[in-house]
């Protein structure tokens, strides 16, 4: 092997975005633990992905560009978690565009969400505190059945059973217009494209719903995917990078600025910009911090930080 064929593997390898100031940043200190582990687990699923495709039948079907998409993605979830790395901004057909770095690592994440194990749970159960300037700092710790109905528990151990006939809450979420319940979340479509059409055109409020969806819903890993490869094609959202939600777990935020209003009473209401932060861990593609902040003020963002949310076979 030749010098110059050394130089043209190199500059192979790191033929994508971002690889020529990757090279420019010199020696940079390690990423994350879980930055590493989101990446590593990234490559090893799309080579197997490809190795199973007839070289044919890749070209037939037009996947490379998806399997270069994952590549970069492996590759910018370790390497944007130093801070070395200015990626360019991707192209959203005339909207503003979004960071390249957050897309990257969020269509990164999708891929480790698609991989978690399916689960067909009795209850579903939620355990997350809550920090605001209307109702304080509290935990609670709530399960919900395929039927919607909620159960809480104190922190005692206490069970609260859900009332009976129309005085039960019923557990929802929204998507689009529409407010729905545990099975008609499992019957929404897993590709990302059908799937944002039942959203807001508006990518700011796309991006709420979406949001609220991955914090606590109990979705499937393959529609767990589908949010998060919506999230990564939203326009304006950005990389924090690595950070400790308020437990000191380890993730890694992104954020987006969007409008948004609070009412001042009957028929009033004030517009502000807020900023929203999510803090996800990488390794399992689970939501671990909330964060809104409204632009321009000093009081402290409302924050969710989510305890525990996933499958139960049981209440208590």
């Amino acid at each position: 092997m030749t010098t110059d064929d050394i130089t043209d593997d190199f500059t192979d390898l790191l033929d994508f975005p971002g690889g020529a100031e990757l090279v420019a940043a010199g020696r940079v200190d390690p990423p994350s633990a879980g930055a590493v582990d989101a990446a590593r687990a990234a490559v090893t699923r799309a080579a197997d992905r490809e190795a199973a495709v007839a070289p044919a039948a890749l070209l037939r079907t037009r996947r490379l560009p998806r399997r270069r998409r994952l590549l970069v993605a492996a590759a910018a979830v370790a390497a944007i978690a130093t801070g070395a790395v200015a990626y360019p901004v991707l192209d959203m057909g005339g909207e503003p565009a979004a960071t390249a770095s957050a897309s990257q690592f969020l269509d990164g994440v999708a891929e480790v969400a698609a991989d978690a194990p399916a689960t067909e749970p009795a209850y579903w159960k939620v355990r997350v505190e809550t920090d605001n300037q209307d109702d304080g700092k509290r935990t609670d710790t709530t399960y919900f059945d395929r039927e919607g109905r909620v159960w809480s528990v104190d922190a005692d151990g206490t069970v609260h059973e859900p009332p009976a006939g129309k005085e039960g809450k019923v557990k929802k979420w929204p998507v689009g217009e529409k407010w729905l319940t545990w099975p008609a979340l499992e019957k929404l479509p897993t590709d990302e494209k059908a799937l944002a059409a039942l959203f807001s055109a508006d990518p700011e409020s796309r991006s709420q719903q979406v949001a609220i969806l991955l914090e606590d819903a109990p979705v499937g890993p393959e529609l767990r995917a589908a949010l998060f490869r919506i999230l990564a094609d939203t326009p304006g959202m950005k990389l924090i990078g690595d950070v400790r939600d308020s437990k000191g777990r380890a993730g890694v935020a992104v954020e987006i600025t969007r409008k948004a209003w609070y009412s001042t009473g009957p028929g009033e209401k004030v517009t502000h910009r807020t900023k929203d932060r999510y803090v996800v861990d990488p390794r399992t593609g689970l939501l671990l911090e909330t964060k809104h902040r409204i632009v321009g003020q000093e009081t402290p963002p409302d924050r969710y930080t989510w305890l525990e949310v996933g499958p139960a076979d049981r209440v208590g």
